[in-house]
């Protein structure tokens, strides 16, 4: 049996730019694989209104791209280290667009600045339209990764993903990590699954990470886009996370 206590979170109950206390933001564009097309804007496609944040993918030309959009991240605000993350939010259906909530090391940015896949990374929701009703989760780690098509991955199909507001989020603890939608668990992989490696080329996932919220456009993945069905949204209702007590 596990409880759950709320220690940090935004419940976006404000208006205007993201707390800066709390988010952070990548910027730039193409430096993030997937040959994806946006360029994430500081603070330009997001905005705090009506009890959200909401992260906006739009057809423009900026700094030589096609596209805008926004990648807000809690690097250098708060960092996690197992508990439970979940993320309340509605998902784009313009054709092309990708969002995703998912999670990368410090050490990719800080001390060692330890290069992907090595580092290891934690996809919990990733989306694309021409899957409609799937919804995506990842481990990628140094010997299992997408690259190498040997990626701990997931595809979930849920009716009627993409209306209204849904709740991804994710337990993680030293032993295992557990997606969940709506509160119902769909997906688990334990850290001694049987045929993994436990060293951190294969579980990299015991140090501290950051989260990353972010629509993609188009891309390796995101496939072809609908230039007549934007701009996008990608509202958030709330970011919570929860220490994990076990009982």
């Amino acid at each position: 049996m596990k409880e759950y206590l709320l220690v940090w979170g935004d419940e976006f109950d404000y208006t205007g730019k993201p707390d800066p206390k709390k988010w952070n933001y990548d910027i730039g564009a193409r430096r993030w694989g997937n040959n994806e097309v946006q360029y994430y804007t500081e603070g330009l496609n997001v905005e705090v209104k009506d009890g959200k944040m909401v992260l906006q993918g739009r057809i423009e030309e900026y700094e030589d791209c096609p596209y805008t959009s926004c990648r807000m991240i809690t690097y250098d605000r708060k960092h996690f280290q197992y508990g439970r993350i979940a993320v309340k939010a509605k998902l784009p259906t313009s054709k092309g667009a990708w969002p995703a909530i998912w999670m990368l090391p410090v050490d990719i940015k800080s001390g060692s600045r330890t290069p992907w896949p090595k580092c290891g990374e934690i996809d919990i929701m990733e989306h694309v339209t021409k899957m409609m009703s799937t919804i995506h989760v990842s481990l990628h780690t140094e010997l299992y990764n997408h690259v190498k098509r040997t990626q701990r991955t997931h595809f979930e199909v849920v009716k009627g993903i993409t209306e209204g507001f849904h709740e991804y989020a994710m337990d993680w603890t030293k032993d295992y990590i557990e997606f969940f939608i709506d509160g119902k668990s769909f997906k688990r992989w334990d850290k001694l699954e049987a045929g993994y490696d436990t060293s951190i080329s294969g579980w990299p996932f015991d140090k501290p990470y950051y989260l990353i919220l972010n629509i993609a456009i188009g891309g390796s993945w995101g496939g072809e886009v609908g230039v007549d069905e934007y701009p996008c949204e990608f509202p958030i209702e709330y970011v919570r996370y929860y220490d994990i007590i076990e009982k």
